[in-house]
């Protein structure tokens, strides 16, 4: 008979890896409840929470790198910004990648929720009324920018992803960077992050390297697809669709949490 689970996992993976050239997000953030709720809804068995997170950590690492391979053609990633802010993302992705094993199910839910409201929060704070030209961006408030930047890969790490969601809005406010800029640069600053946050991952056995050439597959095509989106749609348009992602997984991450 068919084994069908390997063609589900292809398909997730493809519509993770749409997200990250699409919105730049990293697409473990779509991919963690994907498995959690799409994969038993489908009949297949299905992992833990702790698994999941590897699951997202792969994917995340795949999806991202080869939407990055994609929006360096574009030309809108600013190295002088992520000179600034990398080392704050490096280092709370790896704290947040070793901890995962530690957390409960529960726990790690409600940890992925505070990450799409904190997310949700920046993404709505007002828009800078001049923006940068893709070169000139200057990281305003540093401190608070890089505190907000460590803590966000912490937390998004423990999930197996490594806070694209929260670099996106930082530099479109902090920065004054222009919604393209900020997606194209954090997709780079992700691809960095999530290379920690994976050989974290697999360093506590929380990888599953079966399913790693299934993830492949449908990450080269869906962040080819989400790329070549980016570029035909507005700032506009590309922010409505980040925040209504966060509002569909975060209404059904915290309906998950009450069943707990």
């Amino acid at each position: 008979m068919f084994d069908f689970y390997p063609v589900i996992v292809i398909l997730i993976s493809f519509g993770a890896a749409f997200f990250s050239g699409l919105l730049g997000i990293g697409g473990g953030i779509v991919i963690f409840p994907a498995f959690l709720y799409l994969v038993p809804f489908l009949g297949f068995e299905t992992f833990t929470v702790n698994k999941i997170t590897g699951i997202a950590a792969t994917q995340s690492l795949a999806g991202v790198f080869f939407a990055y391979m994609n929006h360096r053609k574009i030309g809108h990633i600013n190295s002088k910004l992520i000179k600034k802010i990398l080392f704050a993302g490096l280092i709370g992705g790896l704290t947040g990648a070793v901890s995962a094993k530690f957390f409960s199910e529960r726990e790690l839910l409600i940890i992925y929720l505070i990450l799409l409201f904190v997310a949700g929060t920046l993404v709505l704070l007002p828009r800078p009324k001049s923006q940068c030209d893709s070169e000139e961006c200057k990281l305003q408030r540093p401190i608070a920018a890089n505190l907000l930047i460590f803590c966000g890969t912490a937390i998004s790490g423990a999930l197996g992803f490594a806070g694209a969601v929260i670099f996106i809005p930082i530099l479109n406010y902090f920065c004054k960077a222009p919604m393209k800029v900020a997606i194209s640069t954090t997709i780079l600053i992700v691809l960095i992050t999530t290379t920690l946050v994976f050989f974290g991952k697999a360093a506590v056995g929380l990888v599953p390297m079966n399913l790693i050439i299934y993830i492949l597959i449908g990450s080269v095509f869906g962040a080819s697809l989400g790329a070549k989106v980016n570029k035909a749609l507005s700032p506009p348009a590309l922010r409505k669709i980040l925040l209504l992602v966060m509002l569909v997984l975060g209404l059904r991450i915290l309906f998950s949490i009450f069943e707990y």
